[in-house]
């Protein structure tokens, strides 16, 4: 909501959403890696850069998943010959991530049986 919204309900903005980025990849090539490409546009457009963030959470949609996007978060490599950029994105902080378990820890809400 808006943070005028916010204060008309009497609550305090916990954050606020500076920039977003969705990217379409191709699924076979780059499936789940999404956060490798979209957090380096989000960034630049926030005009932030991964040391300025005080909390990163990423959606895990598998361990392995999750532990190649923060590799190529930090990999020049990546940055150069992948998405043409002149220097990687940045070391995701371990301190910073997914501080309160994420999604592997709170489980897929899909997947959950219904009740009801």
């Amino acid at each position: 909501m808006t943070e005028s919204r916010a204060k008309e309900l009497g609550l305090v903005p916990l954050g606020y959403l500076r920039s977003y980025a969705f990217t379409a990849i191709d699924v076979w090539q780059d499936m789940l890696l999404g956060p490798a490409w979209s957090t380096p546009l989000a960034l630049e457009r926030a005009g932030l850069t991964m040391s300025d963030l005080t909390l990163i959470d990423m959606h895990e949609a598998f361990a392995a998943q999750t532990l190649a996007n923060i590799q190529l978060l930090g990999s020049e490599r990546f940055a150069r010959e992948v998405l043409g950029r002149a220097h990687a994105t940045g070391e995701v902080d371990d301190s910073k991530f997914n501080v309160l378990g994420g999604s592997i820890a709170y489980g897929i809400p899909s997947r959950r049986p219904a009740r009801g």
